[in-house]
C-alpha cells in the first residue's frame, strides 16, 4: 500500500466514535504494511476518567474502524496487542494482509453521528426497528414505554447533578465543550454547539449555567437541575438501551463492540445520543442493572437514548482533527 492508501485508512479509522470527541488515537506508520496504534495520554479526562478506560474504548473503536476500512478494500490484518508506556503509549500493531471480506456495516461509518436534540415522535416502524436491534444485539437491554423512559430520565438527571456538583468535573467538561464558533477548536475536537443541538442563545446559557460561580448559586436555590435537565429529551425517544458487556472484557475490546452496536442502530434507520453518566456513577449503574435483571457478570458500559431525527434536522459537518495531526512518524 502506498502513503495515500494508508492516509485514507487512518482518515476512515478516525470516523469512529471517541468519548467526548477527544480523539486520543494516534497512528505510527512503521512501513507500507504495518501501522501501530498509540494513545496520546495527554488527551484524557483526568477527572472524569482517571484510569483512562474511556480512552481505551475510543482506541478500540478506532481500531475497529481501521479493520472495517481494510476489509472494504479486500485486506485483513494480523494483530499484536501491546502494553506500552509514556506520552504516546503503544496499544496495538496491525500488519496488513490479504483476504479481507467487506462488512455490511462499513458504509454506515461515513454517516454515523450522534444526535443530541429531541427526537421525532416515535412510530410503529421505529418500535419495530428497536425490536430488531434487540434481537441483533443481545448486549443491549432496551427500555420502552412512557413510565420506563420517565424513570430513566429522572435517574439520568439525578446522576448528572451528582457529578456536576464537583467543580473539577464541571471545569473539565467545559474545557471540551465548544460553545462558540469562535473557539479555536470548534471544528476540530470536543463537543461543539451544533453537534449538541444548541442554538447560540442556548450555548451561551450553558456556558453560564455550568460556570464556577453560577452553578453553585443556581443549585442552592433549586434552579440548576431544571436548567440542565435532559428528561424531556429522554421522553422523546423510542427507547433507551443499556449497553452491557462481560465484566472481564478489556476496555479496548469493549470499544470495538461499542462501535459495531452503534452502526447496527444506524443500519436500523435510527439515531442515538449517549447517556454515559448512567454508567459512570457506580451506584447508578448497579441500580439500573439490578432493576433490569442484568447479571453481576456484566458491566454497564453506557446507555443510549434512541429515536429518529426530525426530518428538518441537518447534520453538521463531522468535527475531527486533520489526518496530518494523527500520524506519528517512526523514529
Amino acid at each position: 500500500m502506498n502513503a495515500a492508501d494508508i492516509t485514507a485508512l487512518i482518515e476512515a479509522a478516525n470516523r469512529a466514535p471517541s468519548v467526548h470527541n477527544i480523539q486520543p488515537t494516534r497512528f505510527r506508520i512503521d512501513d507500507e504494511r504495518t501501522i501501530t496504534l498509540l494513545e496520546d495520554t495527554s488527551r484524557r479526562l483526568f477527572v472524569g476518567d482517571p484510569e483512562g478506560k474511556d480512552n481505551q474504548k475510543s482506541l478500540g473503536a478506532a481500531f475497529e474502524g481501521l479493520m472495517l476500512a481494510l476489509a472494504a478494500h479486500g485486506f485483513g490484518a494480523d494483530i499484536e496487542k501491546l502494553s506500552g508506556a509514556g506520552a504516546l503509549r503503544e496499544t496495538a500493531r496491525i500488519r496488513i494482509a490479504t483476504g479481507g471480506v467487506a462488512d455490511a456495516l462499513e458504509p454506515l461509518t461515513h454517516t454515523r453521528a450522534s444526535y443530541r436534540g429531541a427526537f421525532a415522535p416515535p412510530t410503529e416502524a421505529d418500535r419495530s426497528a428497536l425490536a430488531q436491534i434487540a434481537e441483533t444485539c443481545p448486549d443491549l437491554h432496551i427500555l420502552q414505554g412512557a413510565d420506563a423512559l420517565q424513570h430513566v430520565g429522572r435517574v439520568f438527571d439525578d446522576a448528572s447533578m451528582e457529578v456536576l456538583r464537583a467543580p473539577a468535573y464541571r471545569a473539565e467538561l467545559l474545557s471540551w465543550m465548544r460553545l462558540s464558533p469562535k473557539h479555536p477548536d470548534y471544528e476540530r475536537d470536543g463537543l461543539n454547539a451544533a453537534h449538541m443541538a444548541l442554538s447560540p442563545i442556548e450555548a451561551f446559557g450553558a456556558g453560564l449555567v455550568l460556570g464556577p460561580k453560577a452553578f453553585p448559586a443556581l443549585d442552592s436555590i433549586g434552579l440548576a437541575e431544571p436548567l440542565i435537565s435532559e428528561s424531556g429529551k429522554v421522553g422523546s425517544a423510542a427507547g433507551v438501551a443499556l449497553f452491557h458487556r462481560p465484566t472481564d472484557e478489556p476496555e479496548f475490546e469493549t470499544g470495538r463492540r461499542f462501535y459495531r452496536v452503534w452502526l447496527e442502530i444506524e443500519r436500523a434507520g435510527l439515531a442515538l445520543c449517549p447517556m454515559s453518566v448512567l454508567a459512570d456513577v457506580p451506584h447508578v449503574a448497579q441500580r439500573l442493572m439490578r432493576e433490569n435483571g442484568i447479571g453481576s457478570d456484566r458491566k454497564l458500559v453506557t446507555a443510549f437514548r434512541i429515536g429518529r431525527r426530525p426530518s428538518t434536522w441537518k447534520q453538521p459537518p463531522r468535527t475531527r482533527l486533520p489526518v496530518s495531526e494523527l500520524i506519528v512518524r517512526a523514529a
